[in-house]
């Protein structure tokens, strides 16, 4: 990650929202939403040990990520940006590079006897977190390292003829084929072997130039360079091929995993291209790194761009809010056509310690910079250059990040025009209360499994609003369909109603949530522990299936409308709920239940009637009931109402009435549906459940 200094702007709000008493600036985006979605990233550089240090045990090693991720965790980062590949190295067990000696501290190539990445990508999931892992391609030696000090089976020491020296270090030449398949092939075999969520790289491309001396590619732009009358041109086709190529491969091998760039924040000055940044840096992207990074966006060959903008908002050369509106108005450009996430690299170093840059002495300059990244309404979030300057927190800038912008969790950006299927909530979810807090097991057996869940968290009994990220408690990410997390902020004292989201492996939110409500007892106020359906009741509240009145109560004796069924069935089968318009003309698509009722029509468990009305309003019998139930539960009945109830009665789900009838024609209560609901759902409820013959009798589709 390059560390240079020319600016960037700034000095838009503070956001209201917020602490503003530690804000005195007068915040013009105090009006803007808290963002749900925001990358809230941290670069941990591992080459020179910048932010690591070398000769860890495996022990000492795990116990560095954990406190390093428990420190972010506790700030609400959600990312780690991760060097895996500072030079021609590895910090993962790789068939094609040796171990960096940045992990041991000895010659390259000596095995640590543990593989930091895989640590570490556990250590992030564990918290929810995700992880970028972050390679140089063609960077081979530091400066003043020599080629011998390389491990023998360094790509370099094998292949000669694909290193070039410039200036003090050795690079692979990006314009030999051979190297482009290469650094294809590194990043083939670190996406299969590892659950990373990116592959990142930064701005080493072409390397930056060295005054009075030229980059000693001649020979292969002689004999590579075919068509192209200059070797500018050709430097960046190079670069551009191999952007195209490693997104290709990422893709190929794990659709989900991004790709994602962190270029020099100028591609090119006004004097330059009419089309650039009003800016005057004395290097851009363009023409000094040969990174076109205008045209990756054009051909959507990146899933996000992280541009460096590491200026101030008074740094006359290139001003923070210059380039981040500049940025921002190339994405727009061909966010129709090929969408990128925004995000912005930020300079988390150069606070308080940039002396050509007074600007850099007030504490307030990056936390107005992520102000008006929100305000700028494109600018997914930032990433934070790096690990050991937000430790450090000179001038006490990172707490104020913490306090008053970091203050809640936000949930990474999502790509869902890679893959917009929305996935179906959880299964079940269920909360315990515990001296610890509240312990949450969520349980899903959808046939496609998310890759996290998003946990909400709402005071009493009533839903809040799943926009509002202050009512997140954290992100988790699944763990084979049987996941728990540990609510620790929940108060004891306290009643809370649960959602739980999931979410797909591109970040796209279920549109439901799976609500559990913890009531007195875990039921409600008119369905006492002595009431003979409270068991049943209360299965059916903590699971998010069945809802009270707004006063609490559950209305035990009234009669159940065919809506009502629908939704509870619908809830039960973890069947798509969102509202909209349906075949019926008596269903509107405001009505509560209209997405249940088209989802059940659509597994056949309900039908209309011949004028076209679904009567969501008209009364469910008994017989009805059976029917509902055979239906959704996929029980044998022959398309007989009598064999519908036999069902539910063989599988001592229902029994008759007194009189030894079944009473098909009377109206059912809601307590009676929510027995054999709840019965269709936990065998344990079932009548004689403790009779083994019961227990074989029970199956369900």
């Amino acid at each position: 990650m390059r560390k240079n200094s020319f600016k960037v702007i700034l000095s838009i709000l503070m956001m209201a929202v917020l602490c503003i008493s530690m804000l005195p600036q007068k915040s013009e985006a105090a009006s803007a939403p808290l963002p749900k979605r925001e990358m809230r990233a941290a670069w941990i550089a591992t080459v020179q040990n910048s932010d690591m240090k070398a000769g860890m045990t495996a022990a000492q090693y795990t116990a560095w990520a954990r406190q390093t991720l428990d420190q972010l965790k506790a700030s609400r980062f959600n990312t780690v940006i991760f060097q895996v590949k500072p030079t021609s190295d590895a910090l993962y067990s790789s068939s094609l590079a040796p171990w960096s000696a940045y992990i041991t501290g000895k010659k390259q190539g000596t095995n640590p006897g543990y593989d930091p990445l895989k640590i570490m990508v556990e250590e992030a999931h564990k918290r929810g977190m995700e992880l970028h892992a972050w390679m140089n391609p063609y960077r081979v030696t530091m400066p003043s390292q020599d080629l011998a000090s390389l491990s023998p089976n360094n790509v370099a020491r094998k292949n000669p003829g694909w290193v070039v020296k410039y200036g003090k270090q050795y690079y692979l030449n990006p314009g030999i084929p051979a190297v482009q398949n290469y650094l294809v092939d590194s990043v083939k075999e670190l996406v299969s072997k590892y659950d990373i969520d990116a592959v990142h790289m930064d701005d080493y491309f072409y390397p930056y130039k060295i005054k009075g001396e030229e980059f000693p590619d001649q020979a292969a732009f002689k004999q590579y360079g075919g068509s192209f009358k200059n070797v500018a041109d050709w430097r960046r086709n190079n670069v551009n091929q191999l952007v195209k190529n490693l997104y290709s491969a990422i893709k190929t091998t794990k659709p989900h995993v991004q790709f994602g760039i962190s270029p020099f924040g100028v591609w090119r000055n006004q004097s330059l291209d009419p089309t650039g940044s009003a800016t005057t840096a004395g290097v851009n992207n363009y023409d000094d790194l040969y990174a076109d990074t205008r045209t990756w966006i054009k051909n959507g060959t990146i899933d996000y761009i992280t541009p460096q903008v590491y200026w101030s908002k008074n740094m006359a050369a290139a001003r923070y809010n210059t380039l981040l509106n500049w940025w921002s108005k190339e994405v727009n450009t061909y966010a129709k056509t090929h969408p990128v996430n925004l995000y912005i690299g930020i300079a988390d170093y150069k606070v308080g310690v940039d002396t050509a840059d007074a600007t850099w002495k007030d504490k307030m300059e990056l936390p107005n910079q992520i102000s008006s990244n929100r305000a700028n309404g494109t600018a997914d979030g930032q990433m934070h250059f790096s690990l050991k300057s937000i430790q450090k927190n000179t001038l006490g800038y990172a707490t104020i990040v913490k306090q008053n912008l970091y203050n809640y969790t936000a949930v990474t950006p999502a790509v869902p025009w890679k893959d917009g299927s929305v996935p179906a909530k959880p299964t079940a979810v269920r909360v315990k209360k515990e001296a610890a807090g509240r312990t949450i097991s969520i349980q899903d057996q959808n046939a496609k499994q998310p890759r996290k869940y998003v946990i909400y968290r709402f005071t009493g009994n009533t839903e809040g609003s799943y926009e509002d990220p202050r009512n997140i408690v954290d992100v988790v990410y699944n763990t084979k369909g049987n996941t728990v997390f540990t609510d620790k902020t929940a108060s004891a004292g306290s009643t809370y109603t649960y959602g739980v989201k999931a979410v797909s492996a591109t970040g796209v939110e279920s549109s439901s949530a799976f609500v559990v409500r913890e009531g007195s007892n875990g039921s409600f106020a008119d369905v006492p522990a002595s009431h003979r359906a409270y068991k049943e009741v209360s299965l059916l509240a903590k699971r998010g299936i069945t809802q009270g009145d707004e006063n609490g109560y559950f209305q035990p004796g009234q009669t159940v409308t065919r809506a009502e069924a629908a939704a509870m069935i619908g809830r039960a089968l973890n069947l798509d709920g969102t509202k909209r318009a349906s075949m019926f003309t008596d269903v509107g698509s405001g009505m509560f239940a209209s997405g249940y009722i088209q989802s059940a029509v659509d597994r056949k468990i309900f039908s209309g009637y011949k004028d076209g009305s679904f009567k969501p309003y008209g009364q469910v019998t008994r017989g009805e009931m059976a029917l509902m139930i055979s239906r959704a539960f996929g029980y044998e009945y022959g398309n007989a109402a009598s064999q519908a109830q036999r069902a539910l009665i063989t599988r001592g789900i229902a029994q008759g009435m007194e009189n030894g009838q079944f009473g098909s024609q009377l109206s059912i209560i809601r307590a009676d549906f929510a027995v054999f609901l709840a019965r269709a759902l936990d065998p344990t409820l079932r009548i004689g459940y403790e009779a083994a013959s019961v227990e074989e009798e029970y199956s369900e589709k």
